[in-house]
């Protein structure tokens, strides 16, 4: 279908779904608006209420019961009309069954299949299994029903969807299409269950917290901003749930975490997009060396139990063992081994003309941020088996414990696998007059134009301010761990529906 009517101003102004003044229908719709009618006409509603099953095209297959009589249900995704009799395939999410169809079993039936059914249509079928002279797996239709008219087919397999585009924005369609979408979007469900799993036995309790907040904060990011009508307030959606579960310890449950939907008015390429996944874990009594063995434990078992193996496949084609223990290597230490620079000695001077040497641009310069800034550019993409890179410079967030050993320093882990960052977990700070200091001081880099800089946010220092026993927490991006799981190299092809441009052709040739 394609928007008509509105001129070319209009169409940037307004959402053409809500300001259309009239459709045009493709060809294709046309002709199979006709056959709807046709059908209706006959008195059959091609749109039932509910069809009842007896097994899922899967559990058919799964079961290769020859003697049971078997009602199931699926998208005809191939017909071949032989005259008398027809082979289809229909398919859900998980399986495909050949059906064989012919006048003989279905008598007056079976020109009304012919006439009116096709591809892209789902129907339901009933009959016993058989094995064709090619021993394919078949089901030979004694009844069938027209369970839902599709109004566009779905593309030809063999032509498929090719144009990344159209399967980002029509995911519907990408899902009909393409196998290997399908199990992407089924490890995902099995990843996070598992990921559920092992926090709740190890007595973590899942809450939720404010998508909506009036401070935000946990994070260096740009913020979502909306208002709340009733209040007549600016508010902002989630950058991380990272101060309210701080909350909840405060307020007594020593273990904590959430499953949560954040927010980021950032970039949008193949490791961000603005609304992602994050898992955020809280435990009292624990340090960033707890947390670092948390975050080892949680990848093996969700690895071994989604796959079956300990072994992790990267892209350079190595495998690691999850049973081991992963590299630590701190962030200064890495810039002298895979950059040869020694930041530690070196002066601001040097450190600015690094800075320019590599086209890292700051609003100010800041040592911490510097020298964060450098490793990130220099040292990130080297680290393809999994690492901890930690104590990092202690201007690099407000949130942390200083270093029990080196005050410049925070006892800060940010885990790498693949040459992309997974995690980022602290001590978390407790100190709430130093909470309060730290914050302050954000605010002064705000006023210097540093717009990540985190807010003040007084009533989480009152929070403090009753007590948070010591704490480590950590946030693990949850689309860049299945990414990594699964071998994929871009965060869109694990999120079930990415952010694209908003687009005004929605036309259907693709079919």
């Amino acid at each position: 279908m394609r928007i008509v009517g509105l001129s070319s101003g209009f169409r940037k102004l307004f959402n053409p779904l809500l300001y259309l003044t009239r459709i045009e229908v493709s060809e294709i719709e046309r002709k199979r608006r006709k056959i709807l009618e046709e059908i209706r006409k006959l008195g059959i509603d091609p749109y039932p209420h509910s069809f009842k099953i007896n097994a899922s095209i899967q559990d058919v297959i799964r079961e290769k019961n020859m003697r049971k009589t078997y009602v199931t249900a699926g998208r005809i995704m191939q017909l071949r009309d032989m005259g008398k009799i027809t082979f289809i395939n229909i398919e859900n999410a998980e399986a495909s069954l050949q059906c064989f169809l012919s006048v003989e079993n279905l008598k007056e039936d079976y020109a009304f299949f012919r006439k009116y059914v096709g591809r892209g249509d789902i129907i339901g079928v009933k009959g016993r299994l058989f094995y064709t002279k090619k021993g394919e797996l078949t089901l030979n239709v004694k009844e069938f029903k027209l369970l839902t008219k599709a109004l566009l087919p779905p593309p030809q397999k063999w032509k498929g969807i090719v144009d990344e585009e159209i399967r980002y924005r029509k995911r519907y369609l990408d899902l009909i299409m393409n196998q290997r979408t399908r199990e992407i979007f089924k490890k995902r469900a099995l990843i996070i269950r598992e990921i559920r799993n092992f926090l709740n036995e190890k007595g973590f309790l899942e809450f939720e917290t404010p998508i909506l907040q009036p401070v935000y904060g946990g994070a260096a990011a740009k913020p979502f901003i909306t208002h709340v009508n009733y209040l007549d307030e600016d508010w902002y959606l989630q950058i991380s749930p990272e101060l309210y579960l701080k909350r909840l310890v405060i307020g007594g449950f020593e273990r904590v975490y959430t499953v949560a939907r954040n927010f980021r008015n950032e970039s949008v390429d193949v490791r961000h997009n603005p609304e992602f996944t994050m898992l955020e874990v809280y435990q009292a009594y624990a340090d960033y060396n707890d947390v670092m063995k948390l975050i080892e434990d949680l990848f093996l078992y969700v690895h071994k139990k989604v796959f079956g193996t300990p072994i992790l496949k990267l892209k350079d084609g190595s495998k690691f063992d999850l049973r081991r223990r992963w590299r630590r290597l701190t962030m200064l230490d890495a810039l002298k081994e895979y950059a040869d620079l020694d930041v530690e000695g070196m002066s601001d001077k040097e450190l600015k003309r690094l800075l320019k040497e590599n086209g890292i641009e700051l609003p100010f310069y800041n040592r911490g941020l510097a020298i964060a800034e450098l490793f990130e550019k220099l040292c990130e993409h080297e680290l393809i088996q999994p690492t901890h890179i930690i104590d990092h410079p202690r201007e690099t967030t407000p949130l942390c414990k200083l270093h029990r050993k080196n005050e410049s320093l925070i006892e800060r882990v940010e885990s790498y696998i693949n040459g992309v960052e997974h995690t980022n977990g602290y001590t978390e700070l407790n100190d709430p007059i130093l909470q309060e200091k730290f914050f302050l001081k954000e605010m002064e880099l705000r006023k210097k134009g540093y717009e990540e800089a985190h807010p003040l946010d007084m009533d989480f220092v009152e929070a403090l301010k009753y007590g948070m026993p010591p704490t480590g927490g950590v946030g693990i991006g949850v689309d860049r761990m299945i990414m990594t799981f699964l071998g994929v190299d871009s965060i869109k092809e694990v999120i079930p529906f990415p952010m694209v441009a908003r687009g005004f052709d929605l036309d259907q040739s693709h079919t």
